[in-house]
């Protein structure tokens, strides 16, 4: 199956070098480009993309306010993969809260980028080992909210912190499974144990919930 992509960035290099990189690859079709999220917004619906990569920053408007709009239900809603610039961790973590599902540096390789656009468009979640350390290190810098009840963290058992602490870390379910000696399948129910109780939709808001309340602190344990 062919995996159809729009991408929104305001620099028409960007634009070109993610159309070179996805006319290499059989399974991946660049069906638009846009320079605003103005252009996007009617672009997505008429050409029904499965991904949205979005180039941060924007060229205008809160990028979180735009990821929210391309998912909000209703419709055939596509996945959004966010490329990053440096200096943008605040926008990036509220795109990650809005229903991003996959992040990637804009500096990464394009093998990177592939293997983004098909993990979410297979309904997956990816965050890179160099994205999580960006995070990690902004979050170092910054005041951590107190707005959490301390009983929302105290409700995750020893497992579960430690697997969200592999997670944050940008590790797979696989590499998961691997570093725990568990199956894939009981990462997966830790991993829903642990949404639920923070009261977040999936993994990559599990990890943007994270970073922003403190939960997790110390250098990615990702693997490139």
């Amino acid at each position: 199956m062919t995996v159809r992509v729009i991408v929104l960035d305001r620099q028409a290099l960007t634009r070109l070098g993610v159309r070179m990189i996805l006319e290499a690859e059989p399974d991946l079709e660049l069906v638009a480009e846009a320079r605003t999220g103005r252009e996007l917004v009617p672009l997505v619906a008429e050409r029904r993309p499965d991904i949205v990569l979005v180039g941060l920053p924007l060229a205008e408007g809160e990028a979180s306010e735009l990821v929210r709009n391309l998912v909000a239900d209703g419709g055939r809603r596509p996945g959004v993969v966010v490329m990053a610039a440096s200096a943008h961790e605040a926008s990036l973590l509220e795109t990650l809260r809005a229903g991003v599902r996959g992040v990637v540096g804009k500096d990464c390789p394009p093998h990177e980028i592939v293997r983004a656009i098909r993990v979410v468009a297979s309904g997956g979640a990816v965050l890179t080992s160099a994205v999580t350390g960006q995070l990690l290190d902004w979050v170092a810098r910054v005041p951590v909210a107190t707005s959490v009840r301390p009983a929302v963290a105290e409700a995750l058992s020893d497992r579960e912190r430690h697997v969200l602490e592999l997670v944050a870390g940008g590790l797979s379910d696989t590499e998961i499974a691997e570093e725990l000696h568990v199956s894939t399948a009981t990462v997966r129910s830790h991993v829903h144990h642990i949404t639920a109780k923070l009261g977040v939709p999936g993994r990559a808001q599990v990890v943007a919930f994270a970073f922003r309340q403190g939960l997790v602190a110390g250098e990615p344990a990702g693997r490139g």
